[in-house]
């Protein structure tokens, strides 16, 4: 991918991919320090034994995406709730519903884990904006994809209570980097009824913010950058053990060498097989210098992907410049300004 720059004086480019700062008190990125998902409960009806919920997921992000497999949402009940049924998502383990006959509930977990429906689901266990397969896209990048919801009924509460909120509130995206905060009542959400003309409160709302700390993430960074110019043959590569070292033994499974094109067949399929190189990162990031006029100047943006058993079908790339802060024209590929960054590219 190309873009070309109205000139201004060349500066190395700073690549800020998935950095972020984390302390014993807050997890954020510096470069979306508004960013997080929230999580919403709103509770808009009663039932004899408990009540019916929807839980929305909204990604405020400006530039990261949750890509597949796709969340996973867990909490603990504070009491002896079960679910008795769900839309738009499932409970991935049912638990022991041995004291129940007729109905069965759908989840007697304490803590259970629901993940999304992917597209094909069936229209009777669908909801509204449910059923991506766990995807959320950033919001300033596509808004229309960037929130997930779906629906359950809860019981086994006494005495008509609406209970307490679920402690311990677990977001997973795929693997770890988000840290939730404690679900809160907050003032409850106006749902809109009768086609907008009738404005109807829940029962209750509790929300809970969730930040995202790379740190918490990778034990170890998960791209390097390496630069060139049409001037000078010399390429700046990433440097080595920029993400790691590699073993010193050939025979390793940590990594796969460029002559061996097979996977090892005991790998868990959720676990990156990285391409042995000197740097030994998933993703590089290439800045070629192509041409540099007295009224502009141009760069080609090179990825390459060297973890051999995932694709990245809807990657981003943040690119923190000067020269981005005045317009630029791309080529290849769409790109947007981000206000607390300067350029974005997807």
């Amino acid at each position: 991918m190309m873009l070309s720059l109205h000139r201004q004086l060349p500066q190395a480019v700073k690549l800020m991919l998935l950095v972020a700062f984390c302390t014993l008190s807050d997890c954020y990125d510096p470069l979306d320090p508004s960013g997080n998902i929230t999580v919403t409960i709103d509770i808009n009806q009663r039932t004899d034994d408990g009540y019916k919920a929807r839980v929305t997921l909204q990604n405020y992000y400006q530039y990261r995406h949750v890509i597949e497999p796709g969340w996973k949402l867990g909490w603990t009940w504070t009491n002896k709730e079960v679910i008795w049924s769900m839309k738009g998502a499932f409970a991935i383990d049912r638990g022991n519903c041995s004291t129940y006959t007729d109905p069965i509930p759908h989840s007697c977990m304490q803590n259970p884990t629901i993940v999304d429906f992917s597209s094909d689901v069936s229209e009777d266990s669908r909801t509204e904006n449910c059923c991506r397969g766990g995807l959320l896209s950033a919001r300033a990048i596509n808004p229309m994809n960037s929130l997930s919801s779906f629906e359950l009924q809860v019981g086994n509460l006494a005495n008509d209570s609406l209970g307490h909120a679920p402690s311990s509130l677990t977001l997973m995206t795929p693997g770890p980097g988000y840290t939730c905060s404690p679900l809160i009542d907050t003032d409850p959400t106006i749902i809109p009824d009768l086609g907008g003309q009738r404005q109807v409160p829940a029962y209750r709302t509790w929300k809970s913010t969730c930040t995202y700390s790379s740190f918490l993430a990778h034990e170890s960074p998960v791209c390097c950058a390496s630069l060139s110019t049409f001037y000078n043959p010399t390429i700046t590569s990433c440097p080595s053990c920029s993400c790691g070292c590699p073993n010193a033994e050939k025979g390793t499974e940590t990594c796969i060498r460029p002559v061996d094109f097979s996977s090892p067949s005991n790998y868990d399929n959720d676990q990156e097989i990285i391409q042995c190189t000197d740097h030994m990162c998933p993703i590089r990031v290439h800045w070629h210098i192509k041409n540099n006029y007295r009224d502009y100047w141009g760069v080609k943006l090179t990825i390459s992907n060297y973890v051999r058993n995932r694709n990245y079908s809807n990657w981003n790339l943040l690119v923190q410049h000067p020269g981005l802060s005045q317009p630029a024209t791309t080529y290849s590929f769409n790109s947007t300004v981000l206000p607390t960054v300067g350029f974005q590219g997807t």
